[in-house]
């Protein structure tokens, strides 16, 4: 599942900040491929408005954390779409 959670990258455990950080570079690349990526922009998942404020969000992170990053994001056109729910995430990684 493709997901952006888009709170504080302080805030995520070393396997939410990964995936994120993954799910990211693989939201782009079904952008890049012309893949629909309709489902998550209904679920509320991504926000391709921010894709490249939020990767550079998490970089800042995993460096702070000791960890190498090695993957600069493709270029892509980026559109407005998408809104994702903060709240509603930070209640679902306090489960």
């Amino acid at each position: 599942m493709t997901r952006m959670w888009m709170i504080k990258p302080k805030y995520l455990c070393r396997n939410h900040l990964l995936g994120e950080h993954k799910e990211i570079h693989q939201a782009i690349g079904s952008i890049i491929k012309g893949k629909s990526i309709k489902g998550h922009l209904e679920k509320g998942q991504i926000e391709v408005h921010n894709i490249k404020s939020r990767h550079q969000q998490l970089v800042k992170e995993l460096k702070i954390r000791g960890y190498k990053h090695l993957s600069p994001l493709k270029k892509f056109k980026s559109y407005k779409a998408g809104k994702i729910d903060i709240q509603k995430n930070y209640t679902e990684l306090e489960k």
